[in-house]
């Protein structure tokens, strides 16, 4: 029996589930409706759902293009033992998806696991995105995704491994010759422009302000609360510097401290770097190349009375021996 097969047969049933991380960025909220559409082809009705918002512009235009349905889980109906829930690009101890009354089942995901769960099923592989792994879901079944799914899809793809230039690998290429052949160019184009908000350029100047290089290491602060997308986005921009080859960059919100980590540096692995910066703080993890953390609310006073000062030397301190001097100095 294949991956797929022992899947659905667990699901067999039953009403599925699909949740991405809390504010969903493109290839959660590709890797989740391309999940559901891939159920709906094997005879299922599942949802999907996600806590926080969809605040990051490229995802709005996304459901508006592709006709994506999902609902915020504070709207589903209380889970029973005839669900099944399943998480995608996302880990139930990862730290960034809101924990239902229920069990996760199954779990489907492209990160590092720095805390090991138990699942009834799970498929996580290294790849530069998790749409990746969903195509091959549509590729082993023998399926074809419709030119909606295709799209959101390579849009994930291209999304998470910016343009095949950070973390692909063998099967991100596949996939990509895969849906490529019956995407809709046009809607990918739509959406892929004017992705950028005035809200955006203004926290794109926040974090321009606050910056500051220690060696190769670039920190800033941006002033107001920002998604995680967004962040993720000005750390990713911060490395088109010649001067940074490491960057953090954090935003203060309700739910704590959002920090994105980037390294183009093999000396670094950004997800162990967060990791370790963070314990005690906070939870830290992710790829080699891109992390993420976040410090709760109820341990920002652990920070002392210059936060923005005590993460700066969190993640100086934590930086690995083979490169602490050359990227600190």
């Amino acid at each position: 029996m294949t991956a797929y097969q022992q899947l659905l047969a667990r699901c067999r049933g039953k009403t599925v589930y699909v949740q991405t991380h809390n504010f969903p960025d493109p290839d959660a909220l590709a890797s989740g409706f391309g999940l559901c559409a891939w159920f709906e082809q094997q005879g299922f009705s599942p949802v999907l759902c996600y806590d926080g918002q969809l605040d990051k512009r490229a995802c709005k235009k996304m459901v508006e293009q592709f006709h994506i349905q999902a609902a915020p889980v504070s709207q589903l109906p209380e889970l029973t033992e005839n669900d099944f829930l399943i998480c995608v690009d996302t880990q139930k101890k990862a730290g960034n998806i809101t924990l239902l009354p229920h069990e996760i089942d199954a779990c489907i995901d492209h990160h590092p696991t720095f805390s090991p769960a138990f699942y009834q099923y799970e498929d996580l592989r290294k790849t530069g995105s998790c749409a990746s792994i969903v195509a091959d879901y549509f590729d082993k079944a023998g399926l074809t995704p419709s030119g909606n799914v295709a799209s959101a899809l390579l849009y994930g793809i291209k999304i998470d491994t910016r343009n095949f230039t950070r973390g692909v690998t063998e099967l991100d290429i596949q996939m990509f010759q895969f849906l490529n052949r019956v995407c809709d160019g046009d809607s990918l184009r739509r959406v892929s422009s004017n992705t950028l908000s005035f809200t955006d350029l203004k926290a794109y100047s926040s974090a321009i302000e606050s910056l500051q290089v220690y060696g190769l290491v670039g920190f800033a602060e941006i002033d107001f609360p920002c998604s995680d997308d967004l962040i993720a986005m000005i750390s990713d921009f911060f490395l088109s510097l010649a001067e940074i080859e490491l960057s953090v960059v954090f935003s203060r919100r309700e739910d704590g401290i959002k920090i994105s980590i980037r390294s183009e540096s093999e000396a670094v692995h950004a997800g162990n770097w967060a990791s370790r910066a963070l314990a005690g703080y906070g939870t830290g993890g992710g790829h080699p190349y891109m992390a993420g953390g976040v410090i709760p609310p109820e341990n920002i006073s652990l920070l002392g009375q210059y936060p923005d000062e005590t993460i700066r030397n969190l993640f100086l301190q934590a930086l690995p021996a083979v490169g602490g001097g050359a990227f600190a100095r």
